[in-house]
C-alpha cells in the first residue's frame, strides 16, 4: 500500500508527514471504523521499508485461535511472541502493526505490551491501529505518539466515489450516506455486494425507526438485540438522519431526540441491553 495513493484528510496527511520525518518507537493511529487506520499503518510501514509484520485480532474456538477482525482481540500470546521476535538486532527498520480490528488488545496483552514499550530496540517500531483509543491503558497512550485518521471531507468523498466506477446513481448516494467520509468502508461496500446490502438494510431500518408505528419500531429493535456492532451502526444512522433534519428544520424536539440517541449509543457501547436501550430511545 503506497501512502501517496491513500485518500486522507489534509490534517491527517500533515500529521503523517511530520511523523515520518522522525518515526517514534511507538505510534497509535486512531479513527472511526471504516476510515482506514490499519491501511494507513501499512502504508507508513511500507514507506519506511519495513517487511509485512502484522498482528491480527483473534478469538478462541475449540481451544484454537482463529482470526476474527470483528469479534477478536490482540491476545497475550501475540505479545509474548512479539517479545521474542524483537529481541535480536535488526539491520533495517521493522514496523510491527497491531491491527486491533473492531475491538482492542486484551488487558493481559496490554500489560505485556507495556513491557515492550519500556525496552526499546534500535530499528524496531510499533503501530497500534485502533478505533477505540479509550480501550487502551493510559500508560500505553502516554508512551505512544498519536495520529488521528480524520474522516475525509464531503468533496473528497464525492471524488473518491466517482473514481470507483459506480454507475448506479442510487448506489452512489447511498455510498456517500453510509460511508460518511470513511474511504475504507466506502471501498468495501462498493465491491462487496453482501456487505453493501447488509449496510443498506441498516440504513433503511434507521429511517423506519423515525417514521413507523411504535410496534414496528419495537420489532426492528428486536432484530438487533443479538448484534451489538450493527445496533451501534443503526443508532449512528438514526442520529445522522436526525442531525440532517435539524440543520434544515431547527427544533428542540429533534435536538432532544439526538441527545437521547447519543445516550443510547453510549449505553449500548458500554454493554447495556440492546433492546431495552433502543426501545428507550424511540418511545
Amino acid at each position: 500500500m503506497i501512502l501517496d495513493d491513500l485518500v486522507l484528510h489534509p490534517k491527517t496527511r500533515k500529521q503523517v508527514k511530520s511523523t515520518l520525518s522522525s518515526m517514534p518507537h511507538s505510534l497509535i493511529i486512531e479513527g472511526q471504523s471504516g476510515v482506514g487506520v490499519a491501511t494507513l499503518a501499512r502504508a507508513i510501514a511500507h514507506e519506511l521499508g519495513s517487511p509485512n509484520l502484522i498482528l491480527l485480532p483473534k478469538r478462541k474456538e475449540k481451544n484454537e485461535y482463529i482470526i476474527d477482525e470483528k469479534n477478536g482481540n490482540i491476545v497475550i500470546e501475540d505479545i509474548r511472541e512479539l517479545y521474542l521476535r524483537t529481541r535480536s538486532k535488526q539491520p533495517k527498520k521493522h514496523v510491527y502493526i497491531l491491527d486491533t480490528g473492531e475491538k482492542s488488545l486484551t488487558l493481559g496483552a496490554q500489560n505485556a505490551f507495556l513491557k515492550l514499550l519500556e525496552e526499546p530496540r534500535d530499528n524496531v517500531h510499533f503501530i497500534i491501529a485502533t478505533h477505540h483509543l479509550e480501550m487502551l491503558l493510559p500508560t500505553i497512550q502516554s508512551r505512544c505518539q498519536q495520529i488521528t485518521a480524520h474522516n475525509i471531507s464531503d468533496d473528497q468523498t464525492k471524488e473518491f466515489i466517482n473514481g470507483l466506477d459506480v454507475d448506479d446513481e442510487t448506489k452512489i448516494k447511498r455510498l456517500a450516506f453510509v460511508g460518511r467520509g470513511k474511504p475504507a468502508l466506502i471501498d468495501r461496500l462498493a465491491h462487496d455486494k453482501q456487505s453493501y446490502d447488509q449496510r443498506v438494510n441498516i440504513m433503511t431500518d434507521a429511517k423506519s425507526m423515525l417514521g413507523s408505528s411504535n410496534y414496528d419500531k419495537i420489532c426492528i429493535a428486536n432484530r438487533y438485540n443479538s448484534n451489538r456492532a450493527d445496533s451501534l451502526t443503526l443508532v449512528d444512522d438514526i442520529i445522522y438522519q436526525l442531525t440532517t433534519v435539524l440543520r434544515s428544520n431547527p427544533s428542540s424536539e429533534i435536538a432532544r431526540s439526538i441527545n437521547n440517541f447519543s445516550d443510547v449509543h453510549d449505553s449500548i457501547r458500554a454493554g447495556g441491553n440492546i433492546r431495552l436501550q433502543i426501545t428507550s430511545g424511540i418511545l
